[in-house]
């Protein structure tokens, strides 16, 4: 019995946000002195940030950054940074407390801060050209969808694809097809551009982005076949201090509540499964 209330007052201590703030060392006790979190990323992302938002539907991330600082007691504030190095960096130096953009992790991303739970999980999707696919076999009757997700892509010949340099999305392409023609850029909406210019016939992102990209325009299911069943998990997650565990347990322990209460979903479905946010 002991052990036991000795674990729950142990387990109390580390996850209780009131006593991680006042941690000494952590970032939590410069942001609590300071009475503002300083939260970075690319404003320039629907739906995870929305440049001209209607009122009440200013992005995923941006509801989710500003539900961390009220959950802190705190000022939230914003800097645009166009990538994940510059987050990073920022982070580091001290310019910026925590990331929320959309972030998939990687191994070797995780070399430059620690990043926390999922709070989404999403997949790696393409958007493909239909004059590129086969078109379905004669005498077929009964209507068939041959292609659902990028794995079933393998046996095409000719495809090229864009996608965003480094992402989670590059490195599952690279190893996907890694003979096939490839353009990098340095983001998925220029990844996306050189599709629709034509210079490759297939973009490869995260299913998230192109879920946003469908919901503002339905249009695109015109000329490309959408492929976003599921093949890999990619976790988006928010990107904190290297090594400050308090700090990270704390925003855990608000995400876990989200989650429990359903506010997580309910934002989930607020951005990605429903289009009131698209102007």
């Amino acid at each position: 019995m002991v052990f036991r209330i000795f674990g729950l007052l142990f387990s109390f201590l580390i996850l209780s946000p009131v006593f991680s703030q006042n941690i000494t060392g952590s970032r939590l006790e410069e942001i609590q002195k300071r009475g503002e979190l300083r939260v970075t990323g690319n404003r320039n992302f629907d739906p995870f940030y929305i440049s001209d938002p209607k009122d009440g539907f200013p992005g995923f991330d941006a509801e989710l950054g500003k539900k961390y600082a009220e959950f802190l007691g705190v000022k939230y504030t914003f800097t645009n940074r166009p990538e994940f190095e510059d987050y990073a960096e920022a982070i580091k130096n001290g310019e910026a407390d925590i990331a929320f953009s959309g972030l998939s992790t990687t191994l070797e991303r995780s070399k430059k801060g620690s990043f926390s739970y999922p709070y989404l999980v999403s997949t790696t999707g393409a958007l493909v050209n239909k004059n590129a696919l086969p078109p379905p076999p004669e005498g077929n009757i009964i209507t068939t969808v041959y292609f659902r997700n990028i794995k079933d892509l393998d046996s095409i010949s000719g495809l090229s694809f864009s996608v965003r340099a480094f992402s989670a999305s590059h490195e599952y392409l690279l190893s996907l097809f890694p003979n096939s023609r490839i353009f990098t850029y340095g983001s998925m909406e220029s990844a996306w551009n050189s599709v629709k210019e034509g210079q490759a016939n297939c973009f490869v992102g995260d299913s998230l982005y192109i879920k946003g990209l469908l919901l503002k325009q339905r249009s695109i299911l015109s000329n490309f076949r959408a492929l976003i069943e599921p093949v890999q998990e990619n976790h988006v997650s928010a990107l904190l201090p290297k090594g400050d565990i308090y700090f990270s347990r704390n925003f855990e322990f608000f995400l876990s509540e989200l989650k429990r209460t359903g506010e997580l979903k309910s934002l989930e479905d607020k951005y990605f499964n429903r289009n009131d946010w698209v102007k």
